[in-house]
């Protein structure tokens, strides 16, 4: 059996919500990130010559899909951090976005931002690489390029593919060593 409200208690009702405004969007975006906002270039000690050793295409890895989930750590970092990366559960201090580079430009950009990172002792960030849907050749190139790069870099301790409300197989969590 249900119970009708009684007109009384109806016009009581609307007569307690006079003058409310409704709201037009009572939902948080919970997985809106910000845009790269500040410039993070620090030319004043940074030398590419010093660095792009680190991001030899020399040594390649094999080649992943644009689906396929990365992972690296290396040795001697403690096993629950791993599993807190791989979940997402550590605070990503900044992030970068090398959509639409070129592989010299996010080499440069990717490693300017490292040197960047290390000095403002940023922790954790997020990369996004992209899956390489765009591209010509049946391989993402950049996501391939990075995961190669990344490996070789002795600043990286680890990094893995993002949860997919942060990017998916087409980003990365990255812990620089501070």
């Amino acid at each position: 059996m249900s119970k009708k409200p009684s007109e009384s208690n109806f016009s009581s009702f609307q007569e307690a919500i006079k003058g409310v405004k409704p709201l037009k969007n009572d939902r948080i975006d919970l997985y809106a990130h910000q845009k790269n906002t500040r410039p993070f270039k620090d030319n004043n000690n940074y030398n590419e010559d010093d660095e792009s050793v680190y991001l030899s295409d020399a040594q390649e890895s094999k080649n992943v899909t644009g689906e396929e989930f990365l992972f690296f750590a290396r040795s001697g970092l403690q096993l629950k951090t791993q599993k807190h990366l791989r979940q997402g559960k550590i605070t990503i201090d900044d992030h970068l976005d090398l959509h639409g580079l070129s592989i010299s430009e996010a080499r440069q950009t990717l490693l300017e931002f490292i040197s960047f990172a290390q000095k403002q002792q940023i922790r954790c960030i997020r990369l996004v690489h992209g899956k390489g849907y765009r591209s010509h050749s049946e391989q993402p190139i950049l996501k391939n390029k990075v995961n190669s790069w990344l490996r070789q870099h002795p600043d990286i301790l680890a990094f893995s593919s993002a949860q997919p409300k942060d990017g998916g197989t087409g980003a990365l969590y990255l812990m620089i060593k501070s």
